[in-house]
């Protein structure tokens, strides 16, 4: 009876136990099932993140090659406006020379005005005094009457004026003579029909000299005051060419590229189109 008892003990504990173990099994398969997911999600999530973080390294690689070159675009920049100022200054110190030379010869012409209206007032005082001791008139003979009307006749001579004489001196390179002989034409002579021809012949000399900037404001002159003359086209080229070996390309393209827009047909616009090919 005892052994039945405990044989019967010992069938329900096993029971038990197995029935504890069972449980115990559910619960960790449960877990594993529970762990195996979490785990797919983290692996989603890592992917994801992997993904979003090779885009923001693209951008950043985008972002880092258009940082360097914006910066080297803004040195570039920086570089083109160092030069305009540096031609600015030096257009201004020509500005401040030509303005001295304009007074000077401002006091100058009003000293020979001076000098002009006393000598003139001499001779009108002098030719009354001598009006007054006229002897009377002899009568001309017939051979002097024609010997005074050949002379009437006779061609006067040519009169040299100052542009003409600054031809002659940049024909003979002599550029100093030249430049400061059309310059007292200019002065004297504003609204003479030559006055464009004169400021072109300026620009030249400047230009031969490699005096660029000051060429630039004597060619300026022809483009703003005279888009008629005849000498329109060359004065916007070459002012692009000083620009040009100031290295301001940017006016220089500018000014070029006007002139094969505006003379497309001319030999301006070719040499143009040359220059232009030279530019970056």
């Amino acid at each position: 009876m005892n052994i039945i008892a405990l044989l019967l003990l010992l069938v329900i504990s096993s029971t038990n136990v197995f029935a504890a173990t069972s449980t115990q099994v559910i619960k960790n398969q449960q877990r594993i099932t529970d762990l195996r997911a979490s785990y797919a999600t983290l692996t989603v999530k890592y992917e994801s993140m992997l993904a979003k973080i090779e885009r923001l390294t693209g951008r950043f690689d985008e972002f880092k090659h258009y940082s360097e070159k914006e910066a080297n675009s803004i040195d570039e920049n920086k570089n083109k406006i160092n030069g305009l100022s540096a031609n600015l200054s030096k257009l201004t110190d020509e500005v401040k020379q030509i303005e001295e030379k304009i007074n000077s010869l401002a006091a100058g012409i009003n000293k020979i005005q001076l000098l002009l209206q006393s000598t003139q007032a001499e001779s009108t005082s002098s030719a009354n005094q001598n009006l007054s001791n006229v002897p009377p008139k002899t009568p001309v003979k017939p051979a002097q009457q024609t010997n005074i009307a050949q002379s009437k006749n006779a061609k006067s001579p040519v009169v040299v004026d100052n542009y003409t004489r600054a031809e002659s001196f940049f024909k003979k390179k002599e550029y100093k003579k030249a430049l400061d002989t059309i310059d007292k034409f200019i002065k004297e002579n504003p609204d003479d029909k030559r006055i464009d021809l004169a400021y072109f012949i300026k620009g030249e000399i400047y230009f031969l000299m490699k005096q660029y900037d000051s060429a630039i404001i004597a060619y300026d002159q022809i483009v703003t005051r005279f888009p008629r003359s005849e000498k329109i086209a060359t004065a916007t080229l070459k002012e692009g060419i000083c620009f040009l070996k100031l290295g301001d390309s940017i006016d220089a393209k500018y000014l070029l590229e006007k002139v094969v827009k505006g003379f497309p047909d001319s030999s301006q616009a070719e040499m143009a189109k040359t220059y232009l090919s030279k530019i970056k």
